[in-house]
């Protein structure tokens, strides 16, 4: 089972938008992924695989500036938070 925090390890990057509103966060083979951001208040969350493929996954706002994630299986991709 492979755990990253996203924003602080080496199991991803975060890599931030042109855009003021919106982050993203690359991960690489991981069954789960917390993710501190520095929003005001809990983003929205999209989930895309390295296929292009939309992911649905367990999603919980451990606090307004952090976020677990829990996929069934191992994933690679990114999460954009708006």
């Amino acid at each position: 089972m492979a755990i990253a925090n996203v924003f602080n390890s080496s199991g991803g990057a975060r890599k931030e938008s042109s855009e003021a509103l919106t982050r993203e966060f690359t991960f690489t083979n991981v069954t789960t992924i917390t993710i501190n951001h520095s929003f005001t208040s809990k983003p929205h969350i999209t989930i895309i695989d390295t296929n292009g493929n939309v992911i649905e996954a367990e999603k919980r706002y451990i606090n307004n500036r952090q976020i677990l994630i829990n996929f069934a299986s191992s994933l690679s991709g990114t999460i954009i938070l708006r």
